[in-house]
This record gives structure tokens, C-alpha cells and sequence, in this order.
């Protein structure tokens, strides 16, 4: 079953300046034009392509809407956003770690129009030192130990600035700039999985917790991928896309449903459905298209009932909507926020009235909302929807989460679900992948391997990502379960994202997520 295409956002904003990142600028009339500038490590002008993904953030680091820009190789040059103090935001390659998501805050204080002109290189270097040595601070004040090797990265980090402070000339800063932000990456990365490694050995084994799938690959892909599913994985999604499940009215195909979850029964293995309710084009039927709103409630009322009561205790869990914070692949039928609010409710209720002890997931994507910056309301970040459920006293048991980002670092992304595992509900992460080669893979749905994570995606670093993410998943309590987007690399959603190859044999990756499951004693 395919999954959605994969957008790849496209955001705006740009600095400029010399010295430190920071340079007084002249205060124009109503209103300024700030001024941000971008380099590569090289001291080459940050292409204007790659500048466009810079977007402004509050300082609770809720995307803004792009304001007025226009954009430049090395140069952005935009109206103040109408939200002050903010936060910036940008992808950029930084030599010795990958081409990762930085960002700025001015410590914490935010910046106002009076802080441009600005070079982004500086400011994301001092910021990023400042985040990682108060967060270190924090946890130490909170019983973890941090390891000397991390306050001595943060210290070499400084001498760099200091250093940059000093340097005679752009390109020399720019050069500083950049090993600064190398040791505050890996220093934020080790102390975010120091502490998880901390709070592991402190706790007893989590019995409870899923290792999961989605199983769409049986029996298709035959009996090498069974066997290796079979031999990890605790938990599996299995497909309840609506187009292709009800093609016309009342003509349900449970057919291959029946299938995979009879094979999971068999192995021990938990299904879960995915999903009830999801408005992308592939799921969407064609006969739902033309109807009010009212008429793909009734659809949708009826449907999740008859789902949820035919399989019952058989399918105990299900993504019960997907992806209903807005984004614009999500949804066909144009709905606003507070429509989406009431389908979400329709979901929760309807599932429950076709299985009173379904455990019901509400799924998001884009955790970092960068879409929301590019494109406005509708949307709304993940956070804010999942907010929006709960202060409408929407009956739901759990958070979903996917995790398809590989320009986040470790350390922002265990900042990420601390946002979200503190909304007081169990979550899943419901899908995930990275690459373990890097190019074209023809049998993906996305094509092209993206991203830069420490060095080219091969199997090697594919694995040791998975390594950390699931170490920073399982340190959680609140999160339960974490899911990965697809075993085999003969059919997968992320390019080369499988734990298998194209001959179904196990990845680097596949062992050392064996390797966790034995040594944290997770039992089928």
C-alpha cells in the first residue's frame, strides 16, 4: 500500500553582516527590513535555494508565517514577523557533523528588529553552545552525571567563539563559527544520550514496551521477511487506507486485512490499523469527494464502526486519524481547523462504539512545523492540534508521532519529544526511517536518499541512528512504543529506509536493533 508523497519544504529568511553575527544596523522607517546573511563552511555564499528554508519561530518554538522576503544567494532580506521577540531557524551544512537544523534565539532572550543586521553562522554557533551548556546544567542539577568529554567539547566550543570574536576578517570567522557549532552538536548529541543511557540503567526492564512494523510486505514479499518480522518486531500496522478498502460504497475489501493479521495472530505479534481516518489523495475515494460534510461524517461514522466491530479484540489498536493538524497533503476536502477538531472527536467516538476497549492513536507528522511557516492556517503544528484536542475534552488513550527527520540532530530531537511526552498521554512513535545508501533507489516512494546525519548515509550510519533514536525513545516512560517504515528495502516508503536489503537479509541496522531488544529484555 503506497504512502504519501514526501514534501520537501521550502522556507525563507536571511542574514547578514560581519563580525561577530551581529552588527548595528540603521533603523529604517516603518518598518525595518531585517537583514540575515548565510555561508557555507567554505565561505562561499549560502545558496539561495538552501537560504529558503530559513523560517522565524516564537519563543515557544511555534513556527511563524513567513512574512515578505525575497532571497538571495548568502542574502535574505525580510519584514519583521509580527510575532517579537523571535527565534530563527535554518538548515545548513556544517563541515565535520552534516547538513542539520540550527537554531538561534539570542540565548534564550529572542531577537526584536533592532538585532540586524545578523550573520546566522555566529548566532547559531553561540546559541546552539548556550542551549547545550544550560540543558547540561539542568540535567545536572537534576542527578545525571555529565561526562568530562562533553564539558570539554563545550569548552573548545567557546574558544572557538573567543577566537571568532578576535579573527581579522569574515572568512576566518566563518571557519571558527563552524568548528564551534561542531563541538556544540556532538556535545548536545552526547549528553542527550548519556542521559538516556543514565535514566535506562536506573530503571527496570520496560516489559511493555513495542518494537513494531508495518507488515504491508506479507506474504508478498515471502518467507525471508516473515521470518526476520517475526524475529523482532512486538507490534505491526497493518493497512486500512480508504480508497483502496472501500473503492465504491459498501464494498469492503478485507481480504488482505484477514491475511495479516491472521499470520500476526499466529506469531505472537500485536496488528494495530492504520488509519481510520486520513484525507491525502490516495486515500480519499472518489465517491466521498463530492459530498458535504455531514454526508463523509455518516461515511466515516459508518466505517469505523463496521472496522472496529468486525475485528475487535483482534485488532486492539488503531491510528484512528492521520495527520489532521492540516498539512496540505492532508487534506483533500479543505477542511479548517475546527473541522478537523470535530473529526477528530467523530474518530475517538466511533471507534470506541465499534470496540468499547480500543486503544485509539492520534497520529501526526511534521513535528517541527516548518509547513506551517511556508504555508499558514490552516495548519497548525503538531503540538498545538494535539493541545487543541485535549482542551475539547477529546477521549483519545494516545499521542502518535512520526519521525522522518534527518535534519535534526539527537539533541533536538530528544528536546522534541520531551515537548510532546509532557502533554500527560502514552505515545507511539507510528513511523520512522532513514537511509543506508545514498542516491536513487527506484523501489521507494520518495526516490531520492535526502538528508546528511555525521557522514553519507550507508549501513553503518543508518544503524548507528537507529541505535540512538530508539535509545532516546526507550529512556521515555511515556513513550511506549516506536515503529519503523519499512523492513524490507524490496518495497519501502524512505529510500533505502529498510532494515533488510533488497534480498530481504538484515542490515547493520537490523542487528544492533536486535542487539537493544536483548539487552533491554524486551520479550515478544
Amino acid at each position: 500500500m503506497k504512502r504519501r508523497p514526501f514534501l520537501r519544504y521550502t522556507t525563507t529568511t536571511a542574514l547578514a553582516a560581519t563580525g561577530l553575527g551581529h552588527v548595528p544596523g540603521t533603523v529604517l522607517a516603518s518598518p525595518p527590513p531585517l537583514i540575515l546573511r548565510a555561508y557555507l563552511p567554505n565561505g562561499d555564499p549560502l545558496p539561495q535555494f538552501e537560504l529558503n528554508r530559513l523560517y522565524f519561530l516564537d519563543l515557544n518554538e511555534e513556527p511563524i508565517l513567513h512574512p515578505d522576503r525575497t532571497v538571495e544567494d548568502g542574502l535574505l532580506t525580510s519584514q519583521p514577523p509580527p510575532i517579537t521577540p523571535f527565534a530563527v531557524a535554518l538548515q545548513l551544512p556544517v563541515a565535520g557533523f552534516g547538513d542539520i537544523t540550527l537554531y538561534a534565539d539570542n540565548q534564550g532572550r529572542g531577537f526584536g528588529p533592532t538585532d540586524f543586521p545578523l550573520v546566522l553562522n555566529g548566532a547559531f554557533a553561540r546559541d546552539r553552545l548556550y542551549r547545550v551548556t544550560t540543558t547540561c546544567d539542568r540535567w545536572q542539577h537534576q542527578g545525571y552525571g555529565i561526562p568530562q568529554g562533553i564539558r570539554d567539547r563545550l569548552q573548545r566550543a567557546q574558544a572557538w567563539l573567543t577566537q571568532a570574536d578576535q579573527a581579522p576578517d569574515l572568512p576566518t570567522q566563518i571557519s571558527l563559527w563552524n568548528n564551534a557549532l561542531v563541538e556544540g552538536l556532538w556535545a548536545g548529541e552526547e549528553a542527550a544520550l548519556s542521559r538516556a543511557r543514565q535514566r535506562i540503567a536506573r530503571t527496570p526492564s520496560r516489559q511493555g514496551f513495542k518494537l513494531g512494523c508495518n507488515a504491508f510486505g506479507h506474504p508478498a514479499l515471502g518467507i525471508d521477511y516473515d521470518r526476520h518480522f517475526q524475529a523482532l518486531f512486538t507490534t505491526a500496522t497493518v493497512p486500512f487506507y480508504w480508497q483502496p478498502f472501500e473503492p465504491e460504497p459498501g464494498q469492503l475489501n478485507y481480504a488482505g486485512v484477514d491475511v495479516q493479521v491472521a499470520w500476526l495472530q499466529q506469531a505472537g505479534i500485536a496488528p494495530k490499523g492504520h488509519p481510520l481516518v486520513w484525507f491525502h489523495d490516495i486515500s480519499v475515494p472518489g465517491w466521498v469527494r463530492p459530498l458535504p460534510y455531514e454526508q463523509v461524517k455518516a461515511a466515516l461514522h459508518q466505517r469505523i464502526i463496521e472496522i472496529t466491530r468486525r475485528y475487535g479484540s483482534r485488532i486492539p489498536t488503531y491510528d484512528v486519524i492521520n495527520e489532521a493538524h492540516g498539512v496540505p497533503w492532508g487534506n483533500e476536502l479543505d477542511y479548517d481547523q475546527e473541522q478537523f477538531l470535530d473529526l477528530t472527536r467523530l474518530a475517538c467516538e466511533a471507534a470506541k462504539e465499534g470496540y468499547p476497549a480500543v486503544q485509539r492513536v492520534v497520529n501526526s507528522c511534521c513535528l517541527w512545523a516548518r509547513n506551517v511557516a511556508i504555508y499558514g492556517p490552516p495548519q497548525r503544528s503538531p503540538l498545538q492540534y494535539l493541545k487543541a484536542c485535549l482542551a475539547a475534552a477529546i477521549d483519545f488513550e494516545i499521542i502518535g508521532l512520526q519521525l522522518y527527520y534527518p535534519d535534526q540532530d539527537m539533541f533536538e530531537i530528544d528536546r522534541m519529544l520531551d515537548r510532546l511526552t509532557a502533554l500527560g498521554k502514552p505515545v507511539h512513535i507510528t513511523e520512522m526511517a532513514v537511509s543506508s545508501s545514498t542516491g536513487i533507489d527506484e523501489n521507494s516512494q520518495l526516490g531520492e536518499a535526502r538528508g546528511l546525519w555525521h557522514a553519507p548515509w550507508s549501513e553503518a550510519i543508518q544503524a548507528d541512528w537507529v541505535e540512538q533514536v530508539y535509545t532516546l525513545a526507550y529512556s521515555k516512560p511515556e513513550i511506549k512504543a516506536v515503529s519503523w517504515w519499512d523492513l524490507s528495502d524490496q518495497a519501502t516508503f524512505w529510500p533505502f529506509g529498510g532494515l533488510l536489503n533488497r534480498e530481504n537479509q538484515p542490515k547493520a541496522a537490523y542487528y544492533r536493533l536486535q542487539g537493544l531488544k536483548t539487552a533491554w529484555g524486551i520479550n515478544p
